[in-house]
């Protein structure tokens, strides 16, 4: 894979939840596979979120449209 792959290119599928990362990631180690393989994840910047009063989420991306219904089902 060359590196100049895009996050989008490798991880098509994109989610997003509000559920804390300590009991996301853990279940999709388990369900899914190993993070920067299968998934990826990414968040909300906290600063802009405080300053601008928006929600907090974090963001999944995964390389298999069945891992992120998946995800979806559970964690939206």
């Amino acid at each position: 894979m060359a590196m100049t792959d895009s996050l989008e290119q490798r991880f098509p599928y994109q989610c997003q939840t509000s559920h804390d990362h300590g009991e996301v990631v853990p279940w999709l180690e388990t369900n899914v596979g190993c993070f920067d393989r299968e998934w990826y994840r990414y968040g909300t910047d906290i600063a802009y979120g405080i300053v601008a009063g928006a929600p907090l989420y974090d963001y999944y991306r995964f390389q298999d449209e069945q891992a992120a219904v998946l995800f979806q089902l559970k964690w939206s």
